[in-house]
Formats: structure tokens, C-alpha cells, sequence
């Protein structure tokens, strides 16, 4: 097993969808988690939408039927190339949720990151992630975000303390919480197994405020605002 870094599991997360992007389109392009769809039910005619990690742009699934200004941003140009002609009426852009201020536009009524943030490895990235996404949202606007509950699930936990081993013995130098596994038996795929003290955590260190953390089964969800509102 090849010895892991930050750089490395970024590396991991970007090659890894680039591979797998057509199949993850196969496989996800219509199959969102109910929770979603009670997610976005605040979501009112004409507001400015930014879904920031977009991928093939599935959240649609969920916001079509609404009148609403929409940008869909990844750094897949594959997830783009195909979210552009799964939603061709829609606006996609190549771009990363660490250079969110790269985007001109900004003043979002909603944010949406649906399973992204467990894709960055260590607290600064995550920090900085959230950061980027505050600075994009308008006074009264709302970040809505999602993570993998993976301590729910046994099969992850296993994972999660075999990865401890590892960085125990200073093999990687990682995150406990951190684990790697195959897509297809064959890609990598790197993830964080967020707690919920560690997504209280970011938030707080982003100077945002939680209006509300929850979780079921298979996610945590979060809905963020700017403090002093």
C-alpha cells in the first residue's frame, strides 16, 4: 500500500472521479436520497443557487421544478461535460470548492455541497472549503451541505480503525478517520468519516453558525448561516 499525504488523497479524489466519472453518472443521474428533496422544499421561486461540487448535476433532480437561478460548479471537466448534457438549460462551470473566489458571480440565496467536504483531507482544507462557501452566500442565505455518516455503517468502521493502525505505526500521515478504498474494485477513492463534534467544529472555525446538524443512517446533514442573523 502506497503511503498517503494530504497532497496524495487529493490526488486520489480528483484522478478517481475523472475515471469513474461515467459510470458514477450511469449510476447516480436520478437516485438522490429522500432527505434531499425535504432539503431543498425552502427553496423559493428566483433564488440564486450555488451547487458547489456539482458533479453530473443530480441536485437538479431535486430543483427542476423550480424557477431559480442556478450554477453548478466541479472540477470534474468530465462530471461537466456530462452534467451539461444531462441539464443542457442549466449553467456549469469547471471550478474547485477551495477557489470558490475564482467564480465573478457571488450573493447566493443557497449554497448546496452534497457529499463533497468528506472528500477533503485534514481541518484546514475543510476550514477553508467552508470559508470559500460562506464568502459566496448573501446576508441572509443558508449553506446546505451533506457528509457520509460512516461510523453508522460496519463495514466503514473496520476501515476507519485499520486506517488508525496505520497512522498509529506512521505509515500514513493522516487523519484518523481517514480511509481509502476501491470503486469497482479497482479505483481509489479517499474519504473522511466525519463526527459530529469535528463538523461542529469547522463550522465554528468558518464563523458559521448552525441552524441545524442532524443525521440518519447513511448521512450527516447541516444547514449553515452567518453568525449575527
Amino acid at each position: 500500500m502506497e503511503r498517503l499525504n494530504s497532497k496524495k488523497l487529493i490526488e486520489i479524489v480528483k484522478n478517481g472521479y475523472e475515471e469513474v466519472a461515467e459510470d458514477f453518472n450511469n449510476t447516480r443521474r436520478k437516485v438522490l436520497w429522500p432527505e434531499l428533496f425535504e432539503l431543498v422544499k425552502e427553496v423559493k421561486t428566483g433564488a440564486k443557487v450555488l451547487d458547489a461540487g456539482c458533479g453530473n448535476g443530480r441536485l437538479l433532480e431535486a430543483l427542476s421544478s423550480k424557477n431559480i437561478s442556478y450554477l453548478g460548479v466541479d472540477n470534474s471537466p468530465t462530471l461537466i461535460a456530462l452534467a451539461k448534457k444531462n441539464y443542457p438549460t442549466y449553467d456549469f462551470q469547471i471550478g474547485d470548492i477551495l477557489e470558490l473566489d475564482k467564480l465573478p458571480t457571488s450573493g447566493f440565496d443557497y449554497i448546496f455541497s452534497i457529499a463533497v467536504l468528506h472528500h477533503l483531507p485534514g481541518i484546514d482544507l475543510q476550514v477553508k472549503a467552508l470559508r470559500q462557501l460562506k464568502n459566496k452566500l448573501n446576508k441572509a442565505g443558508r449553506i446546505i451541505l451533506s457528509v457520509q455518516n460512516f461510523w453508522a455503517q460496519a463495514k466503514y468502521r473496520k476501515l476507519i480503525f485499520k486506517f488508525a493502525f496505520l497512522k498509529l505505526i506512521n505509515y500514513h500521515q493522516i487523519a484518523f478517520g481517514d480511509i481509502v478504498w476501491l470503486w469497482n474494485h479497482q479505483t481509489p477513492r479517499y474519504y473522511h468519516a466525519f463526527t459530529k463534534r469535528e463538523l461542529k467544529k469547522i463550522s465554528r472555525l468558518a464563523d458559521l453558525k448552525i441552524e441545524t446538524i442532524y443525521k440518519d443512517k447513511f448521512n450527516y446533514y447541516l444547514v449553515l448561516t452567518l453568525k449575527g442573523l
